[in-house]
């Protein structure tokens, strides 16, 4: 086996848990890394099937490949159609002020 790959195994069933999904997508926004953010969210896609989810988000398979690539930038509202096509939906809260 593949040195990581189980850990990419592991990665990719833990991710199909949306609440797992939500917390892993909200660190790499909390990295303040678009990079980063993007390839979370194409592992996200990936372990619910990239298939999948281009239908239930009604977006073509080549475009959602190209959306998660490392050249992508899918608008904001195609982010909100592959989250909502695996679980998740966008949300915002205030900021927390340092005392």
């Amino acid at each position: 086996m593949a040195r990581g790959t189980k850990f990419q195994t592991d990665l990719a069933k833990k991710l199909l848990d949306p609440d797992f999904a939500a917390h892993f997508l909200a660190a790499a926004i909390a990295e303040g890394d678009e990079e980063f953010l993007n390839e979370a969210l194409a592992k996200v896609i990936k372990a619910h099937g990239a298939t999948r989810v281009s239908e239930d988000a009604g977006i073509a398979r080549q475009a959602l490949y190209k959306m998660i690539s490392g050249e992508g930038n899918p608008s904001f509202k195609n982010v909100n159609k592959l989250l909502e096509a695996v679980g998740l939906e966008l949300t915002i809260k205030s900021k927390k002020r340092a005392s």
